[in-house]
């Protein structure tokens, strides 16, 4: 049956306002200003002059970590050590594992130590990410379990010892992710992603990047109401060639893209990978997972087979190399960077005229403001630096690398314009318009994964993926009524 949306302020794919909106068969068949009377029966919806946007395209998010985060301790915002402490004291979930997140030690006046969690975790295992998501911190009872000695031989992994030579209970980077893996099993992960897409349609979100392709299984197996455009992990790169997958794989709600590779680490873990040391460790140059020559072998080897590449991108060196690298002649046009955090002048100078796609998160702004200073001194200019990267030719697209930071994309849109954190302004001269910020969010995204022709915009012969709001949204006003896929409503606030 054909539906109706009238009475409405609906945004069309340039951004002009118009009434109505005609569905048939969960696409868009009509939109404008016209008094649609139609002979057969339909479904009329009044919007009782709300307006409509397109839904939100996430364009880096770890699903299964994020709907796991929903389950979790969250330690995000709590500044002072005791406070941790009696938050993890108070604790009363029951589970053989204690599973946390946000924990940020730049904000406290002691280190965390396993000691601490041993105390009041005596005979529970606990593993708590930090904020930036490259570091956890466990107890004993973790690190009687793993192979420390293992762990300690995988290029990328950090384990952490004090000053006589004993285990901290902080891992970083591989480390980390080898104690995520370890203990996943543990988990009802069908359920845990059953909440996690029901929480992001309730931001309006109806289409992400998942960078946790490990799960695909699951997903095939629920046929989730989200459109999932799924990475490949690495270690299944041999694997999926071997099989003939390539990117563009799958359908509609679920497809098969890029292959996730790290290169480096993180800012606040330290340990992005910089043409030079940290302002307040001169010697530390962060981490990098592979050579040039390595890197470039393993880019070969995937766009070769039709697979594009997404890799991870913190710091100035690691950038420079990875743009080198995925924009050579002949490699796929879909290879991006993700994050792009940390930019040079060279690196602005090579992205002239390479037309590509940088997966970007307004949002991480908020969880680097207080380390950038401190961190990078002068170089700080060049961290998000979204106008430059227009400027010199790139196309962006956004996302929040949920849990790492909250979803909701109005919150990135709103980073991306104003450039005010905590009431100052953040490099003011980076802020982009507010009309760019919202394509950055909708039709960007589904042009890198080369789904612009079905979703991204309101326009005809797309699907009907819509948000509502109480207001006008670009305006940052008013507040998210409902969330539409194919013209069926999939969230309404309460």
């Amino acid at each position: 049956m054909k539906k109706l949306f009238f009475n409405g302020k609906i945004y069309d794919e340039n951004f002009n306002i118009n009434k109505n909106l005609l569905v048939d068969d969960g696409k868009i068949i009509y939109i404008g200003d016209e008094d649609i009377v139609l002979q057969e029966k339909y479904e009329k919806i009044n919007l009782k002059k709300s307006y409509l946007t397109p839904s939100f395209f996430d364009s880096h998010l770890h699903l299964y970590l994020y709907s796991k985060s929903l389950f979790e301790l969250n330690l995000s915002n709590i500044d002072n050590f005791d406070d941790v402490l009696r938050k993890l004291k108070e604790y009363t979930i029951d589970g053989d594992i204690i599973w946390g997140f946000g924990w940020d030690d730049e904000k406290w006046n002691c280190k965390p130590n396993k000691k601490f969690l041993d105390e009041i975790f005596k005979d529970r295992y606990v593993i708590l990410k930090r904020r930036d998501g490259h570091s956890v911190w466990v107890n004993s009872k973790i690190l009687n379990e793993i192979n420390i000695d293992e762990i300690s031989k995988i290029k990328g992994s950090k384990v952490e010892k004090d000053e006589n030579g004993d285990l901290t209970g902080i891992l970083r980077e591989k480390a980390a992710d080898y104690v995520f893996e370890h203990f996943k099993e543990k988990q009802n992960i069908d359920k845990i992603l059953k909440k996690g897409v029901k929480k992001l349609q309730s931001y309006g979100i109806t289409a992400i990047c998942n960078m946790d392709g490990d799960i695909l299984p699951h997903l095939i197996k629920n046929r989730f109401n989200l459109r999932i455009m799924n990475s490949i992990p690495l270690n299944k790169l041999k694997e999926a060639i071997s099989i003939g997958i390539r990117s563009d794989f799958g359908n509609n709600f679920l497809k098969i893209c890029g292959l996730k590779i790290f290169m480096d680490g993180s800012l606040g873990s330290k340990t992005a990978y910089m043409k030079e040391g940290f302002e307040d460790e001169k010697n530390n140059f962060g981490v990098k997972y592979f050579d040039e020559k390595e890197l470039d072998e393993i880019v070969n080897e995937a766009n070769k087979n039709g697979i594009y590449v997404w890799i991870h991108s913190i710091g100035d060196r690691a950038n420079e190399i990875v743009l080198k690298i995925i924009t050579k002649k002949g490699r796929h046009k879909l290879n991006r960077i993700e994050h792009s955090q940390i930019v040079s002048e060279n690196f602005l100078n090579f992205l002239k005229n390479k037309k590509i796609f940088l997966s970007v998160q307004p949002s991480h702004i908020l969880l680097d403001f207080d380390k950038i200073e401190k961190f990078l001194g002068k170089r700080g200019k060049y961290t998000y630096p979204f106008k430059s990267l227009i400027q010199n030719g790139a196309t962006l697209i956004f996302g929040s690398d949920a849990p790492i930071e909250n979803p909701d994309p109005l919150r990135g849109i709103n980073l991306a314009v104003d450039r005010v954190v905590f009431e100052k302004e953040f490099f003011k001269n980076e802020a982009i318009d507010v009309e760019e910020a919202f394509k950055s969010y909708t039709i960007n995204p589904a042009k890198s994964v080369e789904m612009e022709n079905n979703i991204g915009s309101l326009s005809i012969g797309k699907f009907a993926d819509f948000v509502t709001f109480t207001d006008d949204p670009l305006s940052f006003k008013g507040e998210l009524i409902s969330t539409y896929i194919e013209g069926e409503k999939v969230f309404k606030k309460d």
